[in-house]
């Protein structure tokens, strides 16, 4: 090297600094290249002679080794995300041939925008994984192609409130099972989507004290008139 080892520690070519200023330059990023590779040859000399410039050694290692994790704290603060969560019950039980509501509500740091969505899917009794049904964005509906559930699946909630609620008509027995509503609101995310427990049970035909006494009465004005 034209320089010795403690001049050129102590110029503005050590650290690159020198290839800083030539970025803007025509064949800075080159230039850069060759001034890194410079510095890191620097660097081993300085360390094996312990030549004195090791103080400049140790201050440029510690610039250098402190870039990415300013990078890092940089790249998350652009990239500000924050976890939803999902609420739904635990389980629910219907009769028969009635309407459920599967209920999820949620919370978001975001504003509700255009690029919310909701999706639900279900998982049969002793199904080995959750088929899509039902998809909602934009104020759209868009009914999935599972047949068992064709024409009986409504939106019944409001994102702006916060409320990702379906409702199944009609409901049969082969509606038993888990229901998960995942709801996305960009850039916040969720971590866990919220699961529906949902039995179909037989129909309640027993009758009241009042419905028995009035079916008595009518056999009796039918038989003694």
């Amino acid at each position: 090297m034209a320089h010795t080892l403690e001049s050129y520690l102590n110029s503005s070519d050590f650290c690159g600094q020198r290839g800083d200023r030539t970025m803007g330059e025509k064949g800075g990023g080159s230039r850069k290249m060759a001034t890194v590779g410079t510095t890191s040859v620097a660097l081993t000399t300085a360390a094996r002679r312990g030549d004195g410039g090791s103080s400049r050694v140790r201050q440029c290692m510690t610039s250098v080794t402190r870039w990415p994790v300013l990078l890092l704290v940089a790249t998350l603060s652009l990239f500000q995300v924050s976890a939803m969560e999902i609420y739904t019950p635990p389980e629910l039980s219907v009769e028969n041939g009635t309407e459920a509501k599967l209920e999820c509500t949620f919370t978001s740091t975001e504003v509700i925008s255009s690029a919310a969505s909701v999706a639900w899917s279900f998982q049969a009794e002793g199904a080995p994984s959750p088929v899509s049904f039902f998809y909602y964005s934009n104020g759209r509906a868009y009914p999935g192609k599972y047949i068992p559930f064709k024409n009986r699946i409504s939106w019944s909630g409001d994102l702006n409130k916060k409320d990702a609620s379906i409702s199944i008509a009609n409901t049969r027995f082969q509606d038993s099972g888990i229901y998960i509503c995942d709801v996305k609101n960009p850039p916040d995310i969720v971590v866990t989507p919220g699961e529906i427990r949902l039995r179909v049970v037989e129909e309640d035909v027993s009758f009241s004290v009042f419905e028995m006494f009035s079916l008595l009465k009518i056999f009796l004005s039918v038989c003694f008139g």
